[in-house]
């Protein structure tokens, strides 16, 4: 059967023809249009001044849609690094401006359960879902925050005693995701723990920045000639790392 296009708007037309793929056409019309957006990002909109300026409000994209980027287009490195560096200073220089305060902490559950549930959008417009909305956690999601929990007791325990090997590995470690940095500077019991966690995630950052730096700098047409290092190489995937976490694995 062949649908005559009349006078409905582009996506009434779109959502007909999402009805004719596998799965929710409502699904398939959001994703279409975040793909549309994350190619139109990495093709145009890397150096759009308003563009950028949202994604420092929002601290970059989420998690799912950070991890489609490299797939946006073939400038997609390049365009990842420009991003990611601008954001990781922007951290770099929250963390300089930050201090320790003890008061009004939550528990990790609490801060990452909303962005499990679907309807958080909702929520944030102040018109939370009435209907269908979600009464438990996922237990995969459930058992990793346990797991979490108890790496978080373990950590916050062993700086809080200067413990040198903990030190020397969280240095030597690719260092906290944003979600797990923000949590941790939370829970942190004592300004010296507090101090921990900025001045070795502020050394990391700084290195990652500098490598984000050289990558975009050795991109330019000028510098084409001068060898890429591994780790100015890999930059701009540590870069989406350290602002989502990583690229979650397949089950075995």
């Amino acid at each position: 059967m062949t649908l005559k296009r009349g006078s409905g708007t582009f996506s009434y037309y779109e959502l007909l023809d999402m009805c004719a793929q596998p799965a929710c056409p409502i699904c398939n019309l959001g994703n279409k249009s975040a793909s549309r957006h994350l190619r139109s990002f990495i093709y145009d909109g890397v150096n759009n001044v308003p563009l950028r300026a949202h994604l420092r409000d929002a601290l970059g994209y989420c998690h799912e849609h950070a991890w489609m980027l490299p797939e946006a287009g073939e400038s997609a490195p390049l365009g990842i690094a420009i991003l990611h560096r601008d954001l990781l200073n922007s951290i770099r220089q929250r963390l300089d401006k930050s201090q320790f305060n003890k008061s009004g902490k939550r528990s990790l559950r609490s801060m990452l359960s909303g962005a499990l549930k679907r309807g958080e959008g909702y929520a944030k417009s102040g018109n939370p879902p009435q209907y269908l909305a979600e009464t438990g956690i996922c237990p995969a999601c459930e058992r990793r925050i346990e797991a979490e929990n108890l790496a978080f007791k373990a950590l916050m325990e062993a700086l809080n005693k200067d413990d040198a090997p903990m030190i020397a590995a969280l240095k030597n470690s690719d260092g906290l995701c944003l979600v797990h940095l923000r949590y941790a500077l939370e829970i942190a019991d004592t300004p010296e723990v507090f101090d921990h966690l900025v001045t070795i995630t502020g050394g990391q950052l700084s290195t990652l920045i500098a490598d984000l730096d050289e990558f975009i700098r050795k991109n330019d047409h000028r510098f084409r000639d001068e060898k890429i290092s591994d780790s100015e190489r890999a930059s701009w995937k540590k870069g989406l790392q350290r602002l989502v976490g990583p690229q979650t694995d397949p089950p075995e």
